[in-house]
């Protein structure tokens, strides 16, 4: 029989994520993990597959936490490198020009 392990993290807002051990999400996505997917879960505030349907770019990206972010990422709201590398964990590229 094989066995399998199962990484369980738990927010502080309640919400409860599930991965399998070789799912790479959690790898890959450090900081949207730590910092952004218990509110973004796609009821509280829209889910990270939404965030990269509607900002093509990671200029676009942080203008937008920066400027229209809820009063609850004030916290990131003063840290562009911070924006800027969740933008990049969930995909989203740079601009042409940079």
């Amino acid at each position: 029989m094989e066995t399998k392990v199962l990484i369980i993290s738990v927010f502080l807002s309640g919400t409860i994520l599930f991965f399998p051990a070789g799912d790479t999400f959690a790898a890959e996505r450090p900081l949207w993990l730590n910092k952004c997917a218990a509110c973004h879960d796609g009821k509280t505030a829209p889910a990270a597959e939404s965030l990269v349907e509607k900002y093509k770019t990671v200029e676009e990206f942080t203008e937008a936490v920066q400027t229209k972010g809820h009063k609850g990422m004030n916290i990131l709201k003063g840290s562009l490198p911070l924006i800027k590398k969740i933008a990049q964990e969930l995909g989203i590229k740079e601009s042409q020009g940079k």
